[in-house]
């Protein structure tokens, strides 16, 4: 059995994901495993910034989910 599909239709709870291995592991996961059912993320919070705010400008315009950018468009933040 794969990993990908191993994955499929899991709930997962991913911690350290603002560093770049946390990146690259939900990327990789929601690029190749469409049928995952839902990705929990710990973030913890950082003195002066809301979560947030931490997670939109750490996470979400990270360069390395622009090719899920490209594949969803608009509905990349939903």
């Amino acid at each position: 059995m794969s990993v990908f599909r191993f994955h499929e239709y899991k709930t997962l709870l991913v911690t350290g994901t603002t560093g770049f291995v946390g990146k690259a592991l939900i990327e990789k996961l929601l690029f190749s495993t469409p049928n995952i059912r839902r990705i929990y993320i710990l973030i913890r919070a950082k003195k002066g910034s809301k979560l947030d705010e931490r997670f939109k400008k750490e996470v979400l315009e990270s360069p390395c989910f622009d090719r899920l950018r490209e594949r969803h468009g608009s509905g990349f933040n939903r």
